[in-house]
């Protein structure tokens, strides 16, 4: 099952300027272990981007256009 995890993250220094990033997870038909797999990736993006963080973090169904 596919979904579409959507990372809303902001900037520590600026907290009004946040932007979306939308990660593809690949999954178990189980909403919860895609919510796992989709905080490992946020935790890993994030870690990539130290001036930011995060704001939302949501699961969607299916593959965002």
């Amino acid at each position: 099952m596919l979904y579409t995890a959507v990372l809303v993250a902001c900037m520590a220094a600026a907290p009004q300027d946040c932007q979306t990033h939308e990660m593809l997870i690949e999954a178990s038909p189980v909403p919860t272990a895609a919510f796992l797999e989709a905080q490992n990736k946020a935790a890993q993006w994030l870690g990539d981007h130290p001036d930011l963080t995060k704001r939302s973090l949501t699961i969607k169904a299916g593959q965002s256009t």
